[in-house]
């Protein structure tokens, strides 16, 4: 009996063997020749190595080859104001942009203002003067810098007060924005498909408008201002990275599908308490059309809201 039991034993492992040789990769080091690799390349940046990495179809072992050390010794190379590799931009050493085109306003009060309505020739940065021929800009045009494909990085001076519907729409490659706490408008659609955008500041703004940061997919975190009372329709729809975003007790309404798609929401850190957070009006709904979810978090990741006296699962 004891003999036959060994041979049953010495049998399944021959069997197990022979399956690993011929029908997977098994342990990459012993069967390393089984690999059938896929390849990618990966560029150096400015902290990175760069390398080719090689990822079996198969088993998903990974090993890389051909090490490149980072650029220029692990510092950044700047071709005006802005890195070559990872776009970190000196905006203390970037200077007014001269081919801005300008309208003249005039005030409630009888005030001259300039209004930004564009620039004249493709560029990675734009900073705004606070002032044109001696009177004040304090304003960026409706479409001002929509589709404007080369640009990078904004920057924005105190003198501004508004900024206009489309302004930076379409922008796919805008990264940094510095909005100041001089402005109070932001307008509808205003960074509407701006891709690359990962940071942005708020100013002084009462109300995220409609469509306003739809399909920003790169912001991983916000911070609403203390005074933002209302987050509009599609505001952050489509921020398919945000997994943070902190709202102020000011808050007291939410417009349908403003977290529309936000599918990696993680946290939601509110300064009221769990009443207060179940006091602010929230939009739910569907859309006739297509018969989808159209509530104000439709679409999101399972998220915690974090109030001051306990917590609430989305669910």
């Amino acid at each position: 009996m004891k003999t036959n039991s060994l041979k049953k034993f010495f049998s399944v492992v021959l069997i197990l063997l022979f399956t690993l040789v011929i029908g997977g990769c098994g342990n990459p080091e012993t069967y390393k020749h089984n690999h059938d690799f896929n390849l990618e390349t990966v560029a150096p940046t400015c902290s990175q190595d760069g390398y080719t990495m090689h990822t079996c179809k198969t088993c998903g072992f990974k090993t890389r080859s051909n090490i490149v050390p980072p650029l220029q010794n692990e510092s950044h190379t700047y071709n005006n104001c802005i890195c070559i590799e990872c776009g970190d931009f000196l905006v203390d050493v970037a200077i007014d942009t001269v081919t801005l085109s300008y309208t003249k306003v005039i005030d409630d009060y009888g005030n001259d203002f300039y209004s930004v309505t564009g620039n004249m020739i493709e560029c990675e940065y734009i900073k705004i003067p606070s002032m044109h021929n001696g009177i004040p800009v304090k304003q960026i045009a409706d479409e001002a810098f929509c589709n404007l494909r080369t640009l990078k990085h904004v920057v924005i001076p105190n003198s501004v007060i508004s900024i206009g519907k489309g302004a930076f729409k379409y922008c796919f490659n805008l990264m940094s924005v510095r909005i100041p706490d001089s402005v109070v408008l932001i307008g509808k659609d205003a960074f509407w498909d701006c891709h690359n955008l990962k940071q942005v500041s708020f100013g002084s703004v009462t109300e995220i408008h409609d469509y306003t940061f739809i399909g920003c997919e790169s912001i991983t975190n916000i911070e609403l201002p203390n005074w933002v009372t209302k987050i509009g329709v599609h505001a952050f729809g489509d921020c398919y990275d945000l997994t943070d975003i902190s709202i102020p007790i000011s808050l007291n309404e939410i417009s349908h599908a403003a977290f529309w798609e936000c599918r990696n929401l993680k946290n939601i850190h509110y300064e009221g308490t769990i009443e207060q957070w179940h006091a602010i009006y929230k939009e739910v709904g569907i859309y006739i059309n297509t018969n989808k979810d159209a509530s104000w978090n439709a679409y999101t990741g399972e998220y915690t809201v974090h109030c001051s006296d306990g917590q609430i699962d989305k669910s």
